[in-house]
């Protein structure tokens, strides 16, 4: 899926999306993956660590949804997977010197695979939490956020997180909004993508969801919907960054992933990055 951005983030960002795109297909490549995985751990001399295995392999594999723009999509031209994490993930391969590898998994597959080791890692606008920290070990935030409260344009009862108290909202599995709907009270119905939440809110089902500003904004922008409106906004600024799974064996790996953020930064790449999906920096606290 996540403390200060400018809330004028009405740029153009992900699909109209925030999900999973190709769960199936993906858990059907797990074994494969986790066959290339034993076999660069094989190649790799004995008692090196993960980074070590990575470079042996030459690619570090990637989970993304592929389904949540402006993070993670498909181009509906040429059906390129692409999108801020995308690029961000691509970036931070090549300062590794290994090839990305972008498998695409709904977002609670994606997070599990990367405590089995089927991923390496996971770019998908994952925000850092508590109870992740006591799962994942995060690297330095590479971009920063807000989580809001999206109803129709024509709710008038609800203009907090609290006023979700005994309503119903729509968010992915596994994901914080999901978390922060039951914290609030509300009924959660899990969603693979972006766009069926906004429709669910739009045709009545669920009373709202809640989502990354820069996924909402995008998706207004994109649709051009006059019918949805944020309510609310979370004033706590959501932090995204990579998690890896915990443990001295990712130290480095870690380590090269946090100088490959802070060169991106320092060179404008992940500004530049940032402004052509969204129309702004959000890599700045």
């Amino acid at each position: 899926m996540r403390k200060k951005l400018s809330m004028l983030l009405t740029a153009v960002l992900l699909t109209a999306s925030v999900t999973a795109c190709g769960a199936a297909a993906d858990n059907a490549q797990a074994p494969a993956e986790t066959a290339d995985s034993q076999e660069a751990e094989a190649e790799a001399p004995a008692g090196e660590d993960h980074l070590a295995r990575i470079k042996a392999a030459g690619k570090i594999t990637i989970a993304t949804e592929g389904v949540w723009a402006p993070f993670t999509y498909h181009d509906e031209t040429t059906d390129e997977l692409v999108g801020f994490d995308v690029e961000v993930a691509a970036a931070i391969a090549e300062k590794l010197g290994v090839e990305a590898d972008f498998k695409e998994v709904a977002f609670d597959g994606g997070l599990t695979g990367v405590t089995t080791g089927t991923f390496d890692m996971m770019a998908n606008g994952v925000d850092v939490t508590d109870d992740r920290k006591e799962t994942y070990d995060f690297t330095e935030a590479y971009a920063y956020d807000h989580a809001v409260v999206v109803t129709l344009a024509s709710n008038n009862d609800i203009t907090s997180f609290d006023d979700l108290n005994g309503r119903t909202t729509a968010n992915s599995a596994g994901s914080t909004y999901e978390a922060m709907g039951k914290e609030h009270g509300a009924t959660v119905s899990n969603v693979d993508t972006l766009g069926e939440t906004m429709t669910l809110v739009l045709n009545g089902t669920v009373d709202a969801t809640i989502n990354a500003n820069t996924s909402a904004q995008d998706y207004f922008n994109t649709t051009g919907t006059t019918e949805l409106k944020v309510a609310a906004t979370d004033p706590e600024v959501t932090m995204y960054a990579i998690p890896l799974a915990k443990g001295a064996d990712n130290d480095s790996l870690r380590e090269e992933i946090n100088k490959a953020i802070a060169e991106l930064r320092s060179e404008g790449k992940l500004k530049e990055i940032s402004e052509k999906y969204f129309g702004a920096d959000i890599t700045s606290d």
